[in-house]
């Protein structure tokens, strides 16, 4: 597709670049505005690690079920032929990993009610 491997990790090494500025500054600007109404940061990162850990872990577990489900469905769909066809583990990959972050937003909203 590419004459020189250079583009392609110019490319990704700027939106890698870009999506850290973007997190740095939007963080930057969150908390500033918090400064200015006068609240405490520390109630900020107590929430943000507990909360983040238990998304990522349920993101973890979501993506193994989704592993384990996608090799069942590649089995059952592909026979002897199993493993040349990896558009089942991407399909439950992606799933089991999307119910497992509502199901993570549907606890939060719980919580706070």
């Amino acid at each position: 597709m590419f004459e020189s491997p250079v583009l392609p990790m110019i490319a990704f090494c700027a939106a890698v670049f870009g999506i850290f500025y973007l997190r740095i500054t939007s963080q930057h600007r969150q908390r500033m505005a918090m400064i200015e109404k006068g609240m405490a940061l520390d109630d900020l990162n107590s929430k943000r690690r507990s909360s983040s850990a238990f998304a990522f872990g349920l993101l973890g577990v979501g993506i193994g079920a989704g592993l384990g489900l996608g090799w069942a469905l590649d089995l059952v769909l592909h026979g002897a032929d199993a493993g040349n066809n990896p558009m089942s583990y991407f399909i439950c990959v992606f799933l089991c990993g999307g119910a497992a972050l509502i199901h993570y937003h549907r606890t939060m909203e719980r919580t706070k009610a």
